[in-house]
């Protein structure tokens, strides 16, 4: 629904409804469930299947679910917003920063010993989202064309 058939519509700071920012989080969060699940299935067969070290198992997993979340989020949650040269480079930055975090969270996890290393890949992926949308919404993927 676009602010030109929606009369009720308030404009936010950007220009955008109340409803097309809730459009713009509900696309982000499934694309990012899908890449997530993505990334929780890979991580977990490379533990189990492979012995990886779960670091290594978790870098790779990254590496599996970053391909489908930027294209998601390029041209289904934001629409094409400029650049694809500028925004996978945004993106690869933003998704470098959370792994990083996410590879804490789960360093840490498994420093502790209260987990085992599957299950706290699982609990660190799950730490991620909010920060990540909030970065993706407003700087990777801001519409270059306006």
């Amino acid at each position: 629904m676009t602010d030109a058939t929606n009369k009720t519509a308030r404009p936010t700071r950007l220009g955008h409804s109340a409803t097309q920012e809730l459009l713009y989080a509900t696309r982000f969060a499934l694309v990012g469930a899908a890449a997530t699940l993505v990334h929780l299935t890979a991580v977990w067969l490379l533990i189990e299947r492979t012995k990886l070290p779960p670091l290594s198992a978790n870098a790779l997993a990254f590496l599996c679910a970053f391909g489908l979340s930027f294209a998601g989020n390029y041209y289904w949650t934001f629409g094409r917003p400029g650049s694809p040269r500028a925004a996978i480079t945004r993106f690869f930055f933003v998704s470098s920063s959370a792994f990083a975090l996410n590879t804490l969270v789960l360093a840490a996890l498994i420093r502790a010993d209260l987990l085992p290393p599957s299950i706290a890949a699982i609990v660190a992926a799950l730490v991620i989202p909010a920060v990540t949308f909030l970065a993706s919404r407003f700087w990777v993927f801001r519409d270059s064309r306006l």
